[in-house]
C-alpha cells in the first residue's frame, strides 16, 4: 500500500499552494494524488509518492511548511490515543514530538498531557527536544468551536520541512536597492515555482 503523507502549509498566498504544488510536481514528473484538501485549513493530504518524491518537492516549494507520513488519522484524541502502531517497528534513539494545531492555540499543559497519553508508540528511546534522532507530530484541525473539540487529528513521523530560509536571504528588507519593479521574496519563489522556472 502506498505511504500517505500530510503536507502542512503555511497561512500565506493561500490560493497559490495548490498551484505551485502540482507545478512542482509536473516540472519533475512526480505523479502525487491528492486525497483531501480545503483552503480553510493548512492539511493537506496526498499519497502516490515516495520519501524521495516529497524531498524533491519540499526543495522547492516555499508555500509548504513540512510534510509528515501519516501513521494516524483519528477524529478525536480519545481514538488517538487508543492506536497500537502494531504494524509499525519498534524505533531505537532519542524522539521528540510536537503538536501543530490550527484554528486553537493548545496549552503547554493540554500538550503533554495527550503526549503522555499515547502510550503504544513504537519508540524505545530517550525524550530530546534538542536534537531528536526522531521528530513525530500530532496535527488537529479545528474547525468547530474550541469547546467541540479537533474534527481531525494526524500523527506521524516528519519527513522533511521546506527551505523557507531562502526567503529571508532575500528579504526585500536587506536589499541595498530598491526599486520600482521590487517584490515581496517570498512570492517571486512563488511565481517562479508555477511558472515551473528550472534554473
Amino acid at each position: 500500500m502506498s505511504k500517505r503523507y500530510l503536507v502542512v502549509f503555511t497561512q500565506s498566498f493561500e490560493d497559490f499552494r495548490l498551484p505551485e504544488l502540482e507545478s512542482i510536481c509536473e516540472l519533475h514528473q512526480i505523479k502525487l494524488i491528492r486525497e483531501s484538501y480545503s483552503d480553510s485549513h493548512p492539511y493537506c493530504v496526498v499519497t502516490g509518492v515516495s520519501d524521495a518524491d516529497i524531498h524533491t518537492i519540499l526543495s522547492r516549494c516555499v508555500l509548504i511548511q513540512f510534510v509528515a507520513e501519516i501513521w494516524a488519522h483519528c477524529t478525536s484524541r480519545q481514538e488517538l490515543c487508543g492506536c497500537q502502531f502494531s504494524d509499525h517497528a519498534p524505533l531505537p534513539g532519542s524522539f521528540n514530538i510536537i503538536l501543530h494545531s490550527f484554528g486553537r492555540k493548545v496549552p503547554m499543559t493540554e500538550k503533554i498531557d495527550l503526549i503522555e497519553k499515547m502510550e503504544y508508540l513504537p519508540l524505545t528511546g530517550e525524550v530530546d527536544c534538542s536534537n531528536p534522532d526522531h521528530v513525530f507530530y500530532i496535527c488537529e484541525n479545528y474547525t468547530n468551536k474550541k469547546d467541540e473539540g479537533p474534527t481531525d487529528v494526524f500523527f506521524g513521523p516528519l519527513v522533511g520541512r521546506s527551505n523557507r530560509s531562502m526567503i529571508d536571504s532575500y528579504s526585500v528588507k536587506k536589499r541595498l536597492y530598491i526599486g520600482r519593479t521590487t517584490m515581496d521574496a517570498q512570492l517571486s519563489f512563488v511565481m517562479a515555482n508555477v511558472a515551473r522556472v528550472n534554473r
